[in-house]
């Protein structure tokens, strides 16, 4: 066979997919190694359209005997990754196949759970980070009544981590660095709907360009309208 004949040959052979999630966490999910092979096998003809494969080909590839991998869709049975459902074919006959659903709902499940703990742990990280930002611009440990102040902006008011880093940064820039002088810059940039950095700095630059307008108009209502200068002199020598 020639080189491009087993490229061929390879690329009609198709290829199977794994989620990485499955790969990386099947014994949490109740699965042994082999239990995994066997899946990887059924999938391998169930992505083609294959839904009921024949067994003694998979044990076959597998090198076992049909019984073992029986054996095996049976222990997934008892963990609930696998059940046999009934189809009905075209001739009106009905045949039996191995559905893999409940495995892809496990997966899911496993899936959600996964990224709710690494928001827990980034929440964490993000908490630990605050309030050591906070007591090094203190100077001090926090005391526990204001540990719970900064635990209340975050489960409770739900500031993010960045808009905190603000507010501590503007009390500090006007030299009334407190707990409680920043729980109303947060209260009102919270009133006012601004929930992020970009916001804030957004509102402040609009807030200067008002103030410049209006220092701007100020001076001119100061300065008033030209009025034209006589030369009193002048006027008096003509009369």
């Amino acid at each position: 066979m020639t080189e491009a004949n087993s490229l061929v040959q390879y690329l009609k052979a198709g290829e199977t997919s794994i989620s990485n999630i499955l790969l990386h966490h099947y014994h949490e999910l109740g699965m042994s190694t082999a239990q995994l092979v066997v899946y990887l096998e059924f999938k391998s003809y169930l992505d083609r359209g294959v839904l009921d494969p024949d067994i003694r080909q998979i044990a076959q590839h597998l090198q076992t005997d049909e019984n073992q991998v029986f054996d095996l869709l049976h222990q997934m049975m008892s963990n609930k990754l696998v059940v046999q459902q009934m189809r009905k074919l075209d001739d009106g006959k009905e045949d039996a196949f191995w559905d893999f659903t409940p495995l892809i709902n496990k997966l899911s499940t496993f899936n959600e759970q996964e990224a709710t703990e690494q928001v827990n742990t980034n929440t964490g990280n993000q908490r630990k980070e605050t309030f050591n930002k906070i007591e090094a611009e203190v100077g001090r440990p926090l005391s526990p009544m204001e540990m719970q102040i900064v635990n209340d902006w975050i489960d409770r008011d739900h500031y993010k981590a960045a808009i905190i880093d603000l507010a501590l940064r503007q009390a500090v820039m006007n030299n009334a660095l407190s707990l409680q002088y920043m729980d109303r810059i947060l209260r009102n940039w919270s009133r006012q709907g601004l929930k992020s950095v970009h916001d804030v700095q957004e509102h402040e630059r609009q807030f200067e360009e008002r103030k410049a307008n209006y220092s701007h108009q100020d001076a001119r209502k100061i300065q008033g309208p030209k009025i034209p200068i006589f030369n009193l002199n002048s006027q008096t020598k003509k009369n």
